[in-house]
């Protein structure tokens, strides 16, 4: 299992959760002391490195280090992401708002170039998290709402590229999750919302077991509704 973004939030939700199911790890994030941490909380058999996804070379050759120490991943997660506080689009500073579209967006490509060669070869599924507001637009967070619907639709496309034993499929957490990231946009209201350790069991049984039966592209949900 690959997964950017793998030292806060949700990406380290997942990556303990994995692990805890059995399955090798390999993660990248840029803080290098969150890295060390996350490594000995996972112990021996995965690999974290501290990596930017904005760093194609850096990216490339994190792929290569994972597929020679780990094999060919069968689920590669493009989760890396950022936001901003809310505030109306003409007090984001452009410099801001770009600095954002290279995490959010570069960031998938970055992980789409380096690790879909190795998929097309071997099979598997690449996954970029979405977001509920690249499907319906949250005023206040333009950036972070453009940089999802840009996802979404570089998803569709590739999606449309590779052959039918490789999956592309842009997914988004059901609801909100009580992360870092959504307490500096939401700060009075994040707390409602699950913990990333409780809403990662049931994300990472949908990934294992539901996500292969989904169809390529864009507008899926994860864990799904109860009951769908």
């Amino acid at each position: 299992m690959v997964i950017s973004g793998i030292t806060q939030g949700i990406g380290r939700a997942l990556a303990l959760r994995f692990a805890q199911t059995g399955h090798p790890v390999s993660g990248c994030g840029r803080s290098a002391g969150a890295v060390a941490e996350l490594r000995r909380s996972l112990g021996p058999g995965h690999l974290v490195e501290a990596v930017d996804v904005t760093d194609a070379a850096a990216v490339a050759g994190w792929a290569r280090t994972t597929v020679a120490e780990l094999g060919a991943p069968l689920l590669v997660i493009a989760n890396a992401g950022t936001i901003h506080p809310q505030r109306p689009v003409w007090e984001v500073d452009p410099a801001d708002f770009s600095a954002l579209m290279r995490v959010n967006v570069d960031g998938v490509h970055t992980m789409a170039h380096a690790f879909l060669p190795t998929l097309l070869a071997a099979g598997g599924t690449f996954v970029a998290v979405s977001s509920g507001w690249g499907r319906n637009p949250r005023e206040h967070l333009a950036a972070y709402t453009a940089s999802k619907f840009a996802v979404e639709g570089y998803v569709e496309a590739v999606a449309k590229e590779v052959p039918e034993h490789v999956k592309v499929v842009a997914v988004a957490p059901h609801s909100a999750v009580d992360t870092a990231m959504l307490a500096t946009c939401l700060p009075d209201e994040h707390h409602a919302y699950p913990a990333p350790d409780a809403w990662a069991r049931d994300a990472v049984d949908y990934l294992l077991h539901r996500l292969p039966h989904e169809p390529s592209g864009g507008g899926l949900s994860f864990p799904a509704p109860s009951g769908v």
